[in-house]
């Protein structure tokens, strides 16, 4: 092979390779290169592409390195070589006996290194070799171990004298003393080594690199897009303007998450205010109904005071007016009696005293008349209650009294069973009183609290709390932190049963145990209280391994406690709900209960299965139900049962009233019957008695029917009408006159009863009590304001109940907004504590976080939302808009190198770029272009809400481009890469410039057509990547081409060949044996690699050599001796 450096001088073209231990090429091999054109083949697996991937090795990263592309394409399948694969000579894969693992054998076991040396010359005196040195030391078999070593060096360099430097290690320091000459450098870092050799051979950027080496598989290259796009344009600077405004708007989003945060906090803390002020108003409605109550008695002294007061006054004044009137009616008495006594005397007179007796002897018969007639009508009454008629004779009363004698006879027995009856229903009535009474404490004792559970505890709880500075919220009983989920209330009763003495377990956090501890031993609490200390973290809840489980049927209230108490309830309560007794006998387990209440064990280690069933009196109903967050159920339950049981007292006091009655009925008849037998017929027989003051009134109206004596008659009933009716006026009057003095003895005793009224301080709770006393009343008076009293009292101590309720759930409602609070942003843990005194140093914080703070971050946040971050997104827009016509400028420049060469006879191909952005990319451009319409705008503080639609606007752009998701990632990829924004179309062009063919891609044509068309195509880009626009010729000219033109026949081979050969290029070739002859005239230099495997030292080996041979001169080349092969690589 003869050296040719006249052609293309200046242009720098690899003129030698040189391998060291590279794959089954092993040992040392020196291959020169013809400056003309390089031709390789070889039989299939011969090791062409292990020498073609020996120089992507040195010419491309090894984040972007290919090897054996061209056939991995064609194969469809991974690609199994790597750089480790090379460094040890991995040449076959063997299954290991032992594993069963398919795995590849090396060559080189142990540490071992690989060297790959690439010399270029200008043909105008000047020499680079570039050398890459690979190291893997013993039991290293990852790439990530390999250590590496990049060289450029000045001239023709050999670098088998490198080996012994390599025995032991990578002696970096005596590798550069070798190579100490002017120019030469070393490093480790692949960027350094190929900014070196980019600008020492003419290559312009990393992108010509990626071309030259996506070149090389140019046969599988069938996508015009894919050309253009990857390795004709640059990477667009959407990118990096993106990467910056990402960055920078992650100040933007702290400075709105610090915004968000403060209203967050404020958010959480604005109820204070508000329940702050619940609870002051609770407050002072508490004093105020405490002090009203205090008030209340001497009010109501003073009240009735002042009443006795205006009484004694007006009643004194009607007693002297009684006392004068009564004076005067007793001076009227005593002279109507003298004239009536006068008056008499005339009568008597005129009769000599026969009218007088008379008189006299009428009164007596009217008297007794009258007294038997009493006598008659109290004995009809006595008899009337077992007789409704009785005949007024001798013979009847008879019988009357026989009727009494039975009655009396009758009594005893009859009294006995009224007794007994009467006796049985005042038990009865007791005792429904006695129900009565507990219900109505019960229900007292629940409306004034929340809980289920038992007074005496919630009591106990409430006084611990307050001696030990405890919030009761922070205290809570097991049962206030469960309930029974709606859908399961059939199982309820037995959830109750079970969980009943639980329930009833204080919780106590684990830093309260001191003094919780120090305050139960130190006094008798009347009762038995068990507590457990609850660390702050509790433990996970076990999984429950079955749906029937009881913890399934419950819910936990939101509390620090709550945790703990799901898997205290998990752990200790497993029990599976069951619906049969069937089905209870299948778990074995665990514990299982029936929804009757029947509970089962599992078996114990004696073999035995303990069952229990309790159905004990004190579990029946719901009154003793303690689990629960409310006790509205149970409130609801109390009042049914009292209104139940008050129904059964009236019932039975009314029964008890109808005994008495009847026991009383049955006693008076016989003190009636008594009566009928202690009475004479003659004490009732009033007909004897009317017949005689008839005889005597007969008698005495014969005496008295002179004229005379009518009209002295008639002057004495005259007098004596005035006398009587003058004593019925002082009766009266003395009457009143006692009753006036009993009402001023009365009024006087009672008013020196309650003393000197005392005087109240607070004159506005005086008024307020006094108000309340009249409220509703026209007037109050000193007889109705003791039930006036008791009314306002009754409803003072209601208000001061609700007022207390309305204090406790406000105290809760703040300890849990503070708790939230820290829970939340636990560093203000040094200023606040969850508990309710606490509050007003929430309402600051509140203050200082509306004041300054939010005022702080907002205006920060305002600041940078005007900034950079919407101009950087506004220049990105631009550019997106523009890419287009940038792309259109650039394919000008391709277009002029296609020009240069006819493609198919006189016509000429033209690449036209046409828009190809999907509904993705127009989408995320109309997003882009409405959060940056108005980027000039500054948003003030004045339009809040325009300022958060912006940052939303941004931040659903940002936040996407800035993801590390896949899915994102692949996302930005489409929207900023403008590249595939576009499409290209080729035309096949007559000279005027009309359209012979249009592609749209290569993907439509044969094998043939489409290599045509790419190699045509790859060549502008090539061009365009290596050559200056005014460069006749690169300065870079290697192109390397792996199974080049197999599909191709052979006229356009030749063309394609003279394509590269009018750009200047020099071609190395990897290609089969039947174009040899074709591609003759484009190269000066061709080797045949061939591939053995004979046996050295008993074992099988793998080698690889070449052979230089004549391609002008070959018809049929045949692959050569493996020995002749094995001579040229020496």
């Amino acid at each position: 092979m003869t050296k040719n450096t006249s052609l293309c001088p200046g242009q720098f073209r690899i003129s030698r390779i040189q391998l060291i231990n590279w794959g089954t090429f092993h040992g040392y091999f020196s291959i020169p290169v013809a400056r003309k054109g390089f031709l390789i083949t070889g039989g299939s697996g011969s090791g062409k592409s292990t020498l073609l991937d020996a120089m992507s090795a040195v010419l491309v990263p090894q984040s972007h390195v290919k090897f054996n592309a061209a056939s991995q394409q064609d194969l469809g399948r991974h690609n199994g070589r790597n750089l480790v694969s090379y460094v040890r000579g991995a040449w076959r894969q063997r299954e290991n006996a032992q594993t069963g693992e398919i795995a590849p054998e090396y060559l080189r076991e142990g540490a071992t290194n690989s060297v790959v040396a690439l010399t270029y010359d200008n043909g105008a005196g000047k020499q680079h070799t570039l050398i890459a040195i690979f190291r893997l030391n013993g039991g290293e078999n990852s790439v990530s171990q390999i250590k590496k070593l990049y060289g450029l060096v000045p001239g023709d360099e050999d670098i088998d004298k490198l080996s012994p430097l390599l025995t032991r290690s990578l002696d970096t320091r005596k590798i550069k003393a070798m190579y100490k000459g002017p120019g030469a450098s070393f490093t480790p870092t692949y960027t350094t080594f190929a900014n070196r050799f980019r600008k020492r051979l003419g290559i312009k950027n990393v992108e010509g690199q990626l071309l030259l080496h996506r070149t090389q598989s140019a046969k599988s290259l069938s996508s015009l897009d894919q050309l253009f796009r990857d390795y004709m344009l640059d990477r667009p600077a959407t990118f990096e303007k993106t990467d910056e405004a990402v960055e920078q708007f992650e100040d933007l989003r702290q400075a709105y998450l610090r915004v968000e945060d403060v209203k967050a906090q404020i958010d959480t803390l604005a109820p204070l205010p508000q329940l702050h002020s619940q609870r002051t108003g609770a407050e002072a409605d508490k004093a105020q109904a405490e002090a009203m109550t205090e008030a209340l008695p001497a009010v109501r002294s003073r009240l009735v005071a002042e009443e006795l007061d205006v009484r004694i006054r007006a009643l004194s004044a009607q007693l002297a007016e009684a006392q004068s009137q009564a004076a005067s009616l007793e001076a009227d008495v005593a002279h109507l009696d003298d004239a009536e006594r006068l008056a008499a005397v005339a009568v008597s007179q005129l009769s000599s005293g026969e009218l007088d007796t008379l008189r006299a002897k009428i009164e007596t018969a009217e008297k007794e008349f009258e007294h038997r007639t009493k006598e008659f009508q109290r004995l009809s009454a006595a008899a009337g209650q077992w007789t409704d008629h009785y005949e007024l004779s001798p013979h009847g009363f008879a019988q009357l009294q026989a009727n009494a004698k039975i009655r009396i006879a009758d009594f005893e027995a009859d009294f006995e069973d009224l007794i007994n009856q009467q006796q049985e229903a005042g038990v009865a009535a007791r005792d429904a009183a006695t129900a009565c009474s507990t219900l109505d404490s019960e229900l007292r004792s629940f409306s004034s609290r929340r809980t289920n559970i038992d007074k005496t505890l919630v009591e106990l709880r409430s006084q611990l709390a307050r001696d030990t500075g405890y919030a009761e919220s922070e205290l809570p009983f097991a049962g206030e932190l469960i309930d029974i989920s709606p859908h399961q209330s059939e199982w309820e009763p037995v959830i109750q049963k079970l969980l009943h003495n639980f329930a009833a377990t204080l919780l106590v956090p684990e830093a309260a145990r001191e003094a919780i501890n120090q305050w139960v031993n130190s006094r008798n609490v009347g009762t038995r209280l068990e507590y457990r200390t609850i660390p702050e973290f509790a433990p996970a809840p076990a999984a429950a391994r079955s749906p029937r489980q009881l913890i399934h049927k419950l819910e936990f209230q939101d509390h620090a406690m709550a945790s703990w108490v799901r898997h205290h309830i998990s752990r200790r309560f497993n029990y599976e709900c069951v619906d049969s007794v069937a089905e209870l006998e299948k778990v074995t387990k665990n514990p299982a209960i029936t929804r009757d209440g029947l509970e089962s064990r599992p078996k114990d280690k004696d073999g035995s299965t303990r069952f229990i069933k309790d159905d004990r009196t004190r579990f029946s109903g719901t009154a003793w139900y303690r689990v629960g967050s409310t006790n509205t159920a149970k409130i609801e339950l109390l009042r049914s049962q009292l209104t139940e049981a008050k129904a059964t007292a009236r019932a039975t006091a009314k029964r008890v009233q109808d005994f008495n009655r009847k026991i009383d009925i049955l006693r008076s008849q016989r003190d009636k019957a008594q009566q009928v037998l202690d009475t004479s017929f003659q004490d009732i027989d009033t007909a004897s008695a009317e017949a005689r003051k008839r005889d005597l009134q007969e008698q005495y109206d014969s005496l008295a029917s002179s004229p005379e004596a009518q009209a002295l008659a008639a002057a004495h009933a005259q007098a004596k009408q005035k006398l009587n009716a003058a004593r019925t006026k002082l009766n009266e009057a003395q009457k009143h006159l006692g009753n006036v003095e009993g009402e001023l003895d009365r009024s006087t005793t009672r008013r020196r009863g309650i003393g000197p009224v005392p005087d109240i301080a607070d004159k506005d709770i005086e008024t307020a009590v006094v108000e309340a006393l009249h409220k509703g009343k026209r007037s109050l008076t000193i007889d109705d304001i003791d039930a006036r009293r008791d009314e306002v009292q009754a409803s003072l101590q209601a208000t001061s109940r609700t007022a207390a309720r309305r204090i406790e759930e406000a105290n809760d409602k703040i300890v849990s907004v503070l708790h939230a609070y820290l829970s939340e942003w636990p560093a203000e843990a040094a200023d606040l504590e969850p508990q309710a005194s606490f509050a007003g140093e929430g309402i600051e914080k509140l203050k200082f976080l509306r004041a300054d703070r939010l005022a702080d971050f907002r205006a920060r946040f305002l600041e940078l939302l005007n900034g950079q971050t919407v101009r950087n997104l506004s220049h990105l827009a631009t550019d997106l808009r523009r890419a287009r016509s940038d792309i259109e400028m650039r394919m000008n420049y391709i277009n002029k190198s296609l020009e240069r060469s006819p493609f198919n006879g006189e016509r000429t191909l033209r690449i036209d770029v046409k828009d190809a952005r999907g509904q993705v990319v127009q989408e995320f451009q109309r997003d882009l272009d409405a959060a940056t319409s108005h980027s000039l705008a500054e948003v003030t503080e004045d339009d809040p809400a325009a300022a958060i639609a912006r940052y939303h606007a941004l931040d659903k752009i940002l936040s996407r481009l800035g993801s590390s998701q896949p899915e994102d990632i692949r996302w930005r990829n489409v929207v900023l890469d403008t590249r595939r924004h576009v499409s290209f179309v080729c035309r096949e062009c007559y000279p005027d410039g009309t359209t012979a063919n249009t592609y749209q891609d290569s993907a439509s044509l044969s094998g043939g057509q489409a290599q045509k068309l790419v190699f045509f195509c790859l060549a502008a880009a090539l061009r365009f990547r290596l050559a200056e626009p005014d460069q006749d010729v690169p300065t870079y000219g290697s192109i390397i081409l792996d199974e080049a033109f197999d599909r191709a026949d052979p006229t356009f081979t030749r063309t394609a060949m003279s394509v590269f050969a009018s750009f200047g290029f020099h071609m190395i070739l990897a290609t089969p044996f039947k174009l040899i002859q074709t591609l003759s005239p484009y190269v000066d230099g061709t080797i045949v690699v061939s591939y053995d495997e004979p046996t050295i030292d008993g074992r099988p080996q793998a080698r690889t050599g070449y052979k230089l041979i004549d391609a002008s001169t070959t018809h049929d080349p045949q692959q050569p001796d493996p020995k002749d092969a094995d001579d040229a690589d020496s």
